[in-house]
Order: C-alpha cells, then structure tokens, then sequence
C-alpha cells in the first residue's frame, strides 16, 4: 500500500511512538489525525507534520469512552475519512502484580486492550469504504512472552497480538490489512529510569516507526523491533520453553520493571 496522500488516524500522537509514526507517515506523504487526551499535547506532532507539508487533524478522545468514540467517528468522516488506522495509546505500569491497586491493572485492560477494540470496532466501517485501507496495533515483545513485573500490560498486549491475528484472518478477503508491531523497550517516558540489557535491548521511537511504515507498505502480519526479538520471546520459547524461561530469569530481562514500580500517567492514555 502506498502512503502518499492517504490520511492515517493515530492514538497516542501526541509524544513518544505515535510522534514518530506521525513524522514517519507523513514524509511519506500521508496525512495525519492525531488523537490524544489533550488537544494542546498535540501542538508539537502538528508543528513537525506541517513543516513536511502535509495536513495535521487533532482530535480528542479517551479510547475507554463509547460516546467519546461515536463522537470522533462522526467527526471523522465529517472531514473525509481516512484509509489507515494507527492504534497506539496505551500505558505501562509496573510492578509486583500482588502489590499493585487491582484498578491501576484493570485500567491497563481498559486502555490498552478493550480501548483498542473498541475503537477499532467503531471505525472499522469508515475503512470499508475506502479502495485500501490497513489497521496497525503497537503490541510489544511483552504480547508474546511475559516476565516479571508486567503482568497486567503483558496480558494486555497478549490480547493484542491475538486480536489482531484473528482479525486479519477475518478481514483476508477485505479491502483492509491488519499489522501488529512489536517492540522491545523504547525511549520513552514510559521506560524511562528502567535499565536495558540483550534480552530487552532500548530501542528508538523512529525504529518503530520504520516498522509501522514497513508493515503498511507491505501488508506485514507481525514485525518484531529489533528483528532479532523474534527469536528470543517466540521462536526459542516454542521449541525450549523450559530453557527460555530459565534463560529469562536468569538474565534479569524484565527485573527492572518490577523495583520500578511504574505508575499510569494521571492524563491517562497514549502517553508514552
């Protein structure tokens, strides 16, 4: 699929991984409606795609809100539609699970998995129309083997990854494809103070992008960020789980998010 003069939707754009997807995109020539939870967040996202040339949309909208959501689809298509969805926003605190507010983990669902689906479900009829049209969700590495310290954001994004799979299976005969991406960590405000290692190696907010843009031009089912990373939380775990798992523990590959004890931004969503 190609991206010049498409218009792309994506939540979350206001810093971190959908600030860059937004630049990304829009240097390929695509139009940008960025959504986030304050319209003034996304002053600086709508500074870098106008200096590229292209048009910038902001909306607001809480994924977790229904009425939010029927409001953004008929604001939408008010301004023409679009031909690719972005689904970015979400959150990650972390922790001992035991220890945690059960809420702050079931506001993780709510965002970063039953948000997603909602919105997507909204929306999806807005893509029907378009001649192509392709959905990507940001999951991450934590959506294919999860370790400490994220249980609730890893069972988020396990759900992630196979909704996705499922609806692109749904949709194979459609107009629409359907990407996830998964990532490593990123440099964000989200990991930030969290220490890196070869398991988990720090990766860019345009490395992922790269991968978005990628994913769409290609019509890629799951791209891991690094590539390697397949590997170690798919490809090694299914034919040695019990080594994999050893080799996790022991090389402290999530330990860092369990002492940080991250806690969700008070804004809420897409924050990263």
């Amino acid at each position: 699929m190609k991206l010049e003069d498409k218009a792309v939707l994506i939540t979350g754009a206001a810093r971190g991984i959908g600030q860059a997807i937004a630049k990304e995109l829009a240097c390929a020539g695509a139009h940008i409606i960025g959504i986030d939870l304050c319209l003034e967040d996304l002053d600086e996202t709508a500074d870098l795609v106008t200096k590229l040339e292209q048009n910038f949309t902001p909306f607001v909208c809480d994924v977790r809100d229904e009425n939010a959501i029927r409001q953004l689809m008929s604001r939408v298509q008010q301004t023409g539609g679009f031909d690719i969805l972005i689904n970015n926003a979400g959150v990650l605190p972390s922790g001992p699970f035991a220890n945690g507010d059960f809420e702050s983990w079931r506001k993780v669902i709510d965002i970063n998995l039953t948000g997603l689906m909602s919105l997507t479900h909204a929306l999806l009829p807005i893509l029907k129309t378009r001649r192509e049209a392709h959905i990507v969700n940001i999951a991450s590495v934590a959506g294919k083997f999860g370790t400490e310290g994220v249980a609730a954001y890893a069972a988020s994004k396990h759900g992630v990854v196979g909704f996705s799979s499922a609806l692109r299976f749904e949709l194979a005969e459609s107009n629409i494809g359907v990407s996830w991406i998964c990532p490593s960590m990123v440099n964000t405000r989200m990991a930030a103070g969290v220490p890196s290692n070869f398991f988990t190696p720090l990766m860019q907010p345009s490395d992922v992008a790269r991968a978005v843009r990628r994913a769409i031009e290609t019509n890629a089912a799951e791209v891991y960020v690094p590539r390697r990373m397949r590997w170690l939380v798919s490809i090694l775990p299914s034919l040695l789980p019990g080594f994999a798992r050893w080799l996790s523990w022991h090389g402290k590959a999530s330990r860092g998010w369990l002492t940080a004890e991250k806690k969700i931004p008070e804004t809420g969503n897409g924050k990263s």
